[in-house]
């Protein structure tokens, strides 16, 4: 038992976590570690981009639509 939380322990201070101070809002940490983060910021923009592409289709066929079928 005691080598799996030795290796538990090895595990949290390897990821980063065990000497952070936790007094930042909840919010603000994960817009820092998921979204601006720098090795995921490229595939966040072309999330946002796909998104934003099926919204702005969304409504021009709203908008537009009825014109299309005559």
């Amino acid at each position: 038992m005691k080598s799996g939380k030795r290796n538990m322990d090895k595990f949290i201070a390897a990821s980063g976590h065990a000497n952070k101070k936790d007094d930042s809002w909840a919010i603000t940490r994960f817009f820092s570690e998921e979204i601006f983060n720098p090795q995921k910021l490229g595939a966040n923009i072309g999330v946002l981009y796909g998104v934003s592409a099926f919204a702005g289709a969304v409504y021009f066929l709203e908008r537009y639509g009825e014109m299309l079928v005559q």
